[in-house]
C-alpha cells in the first residue's frame, strides 16, 4: 500500500514536470516595422540603392538571427519606405554598415537578499550604423550623412524564451525609432535634398 502511494506520488510529480515544460506558449513575433508609423521623405533623386555591408558574426552574444524577419531586412524596409526617390536625376545610397542585436550577461549581486529576488540578468542591445549618400549630377551636389543609433533593455533572470524574444524585438524597434529621428534631423540640414 505504501509502495503504491510512493509510486503514485512519484508519477504525479514526473507528469506535473512534463506538463509544466509545455506551459510556454509560442506566440507570433511582434511586427517591428509598420510603414504607417514612419512618414516618407521625398528625396531629390531618381533612384535609391540599398547596400547591406554587415555580416553578422557567428558568436554567442549575437542573437539577431532570432528576430524574424532579420534585422538587416527590417532596416532595409525602413530605408525603402522613408527614403523615397522623387527627383529627375541623381541617386541616394543607403549603406548599412552594422546592424547588430546582442544579448550579454550582467554582473549579479551575490548577497542573500539579491539571491532571493528576480534580478536583471542580461542586457539586450541593438546597434544600427549606416550612411546616407546623396549624389546629384545636376549642379554637382553631393552629401553624406553618418547615422548611428542604439537601444538597450535589460532582461530579468526568470524571463522565459518568449519574453526574451519580445525584448529583442522591442530593442530593435527602439534603435530603429532613434535612427529615424536622427536621419530626419541630419537630412533637414542638407539644402535641396528633401522635396517639399
Amino acid at each position: 500500500m505504501v509502495n503504491g502511494l510512493v509510486k503514485f506520488g512519484f508519477m504525479s510529480l514526473i507528469s506535473g514536470l512534463l506538463v509544466s515544460c509545455n506551459a510556454v506558449q509560442s506566440k507570433p513575433p511582434p511586427i517591428i516595422f509598420k510603414s504607417a508609423a514612419y512618414q516618407p521623405l521625398a528625396i531629390d533623386a531618381r533612384r535609391l540603392e540599398i547596400i547591406d555591408n554587415w555580416q553578422m558574426p557567428i558568436a554567442d552574444n549575437y542573437v539577431g538571427h532570432q528576430i524574424n524577419p532579420l534585422p538587416s531586412n527590417i532596416v532595409a524596409d525602413w530605408a525603402a519606405h522613408v527614403l523615397r526617390p522623387a527627383g529627375g536625376s541623381g541617386e541616394v545610397v543607403f549603406d548599412m554598415e552594422r546592424i547588430a542585436v546582442t544579448l550579454t550577461d550582467m554582473p549579479q549581486k551575490l548577497d542573500l537578499k539579491d539571491l532571493l529576488s528576480d534580478q536583471q540578468s542580461r542586457k539586450a542591445t541593438a546597434e544600427i550604423k549606416a550612411q546616407i549618400m546623396w549624389l546629384q549630377p545636376v549642379g554637382g551636389t553631393q552629401a553624406r550623412v553618418d547615422l548611428s543609433a542604439s537601444h538597450s533593455i535589460t532582461v530579468r533572470e526568470s524571463a522565459n524564451p518568449n519574453e526574451i524574444r519580445d525584448v529583442l524585438h522591442k530593442t530593435l524597434k527602439g534603435a530603429l525609432l532613434r535612427l529615424d529621428v536622427q536621419a530626419r534631423k541630419e537630412l533637414a540640414k542638407i539644402e535641396r535634398i528633401i522635396l517639399r
